[in-house]
């Protein structure tokens, strides 16, 4: 009775430390939540670019109300995109897609410019200059991470250091 119970516990043990080592499959990973996303860029450019805490005050809710606005115009567009896909388009449908997608840039590059302005009352040139080259690198690091570990956890981003 005794090597019955013994034995039950064992392969418990064991079952349960194997289960724990097992990597998760793909699907059940945990993904980056929007929040998470934007704490790692926000400690990435704020390492990266020598942000006081001050300038990471002023200059973030900036910059992530522009990324909210640029994401609300490419999601217009996406949406078009979906819509169309499935169906076989005719060169009027492709032509206002393409000048969709242009007007979309130019939108976007309107509000870019709108912004440097209210972020050099943030931050200096030499700063803005430095989290723009800093957005740009993180944004590379994630895009490599997420080729070499996509079937790894999310990628964790931290600045290189130079």
């Amino acid at each position: 009775m005794k090597r019955a119970i013994f034995a039950a516990l064992l392969a418990l043990i064991t079952m349960n430390a194997a289960t724990a080592q097992e990597q998760k499959k793909p699907q059940e990973r945990k993904r980056f939540s929007h929040e998470e996303f934007q704490e790692r860029q926000r400690k990435y450019i704020t390492e990266k670019a020598q942000l006081t805490a001050e300038e990471a005050e002023a200059f973030f809710p900036l910059f992530f109300e522009l990324q909210k606005k640029k994401f609300e115009i490419e999601r217009n567009v996406r949406k078009g995109i979906k819509r169309e896909r499935g169906e076989k388009m005719t060169e009027e449908q492709c032509r206002e897609f393409v000048y969709r997608m242009a007007d979309s840039k130019i939108e976007i590059a309107k509000l870019e410019r709108e912004y440097t302005d209210k972020y050099l009352k943030a931050v200096s040139p030499c700063k803005l200059q430095r989290i723009q080259h800093a957005e740009h690198s993180f944004q590379r690091d994630l895009m490599e991470k997420m080729t070499r570990n996509r079937n790894n956890k999310a990628p964790e981003c931290q600045p290189k250091k130079n």
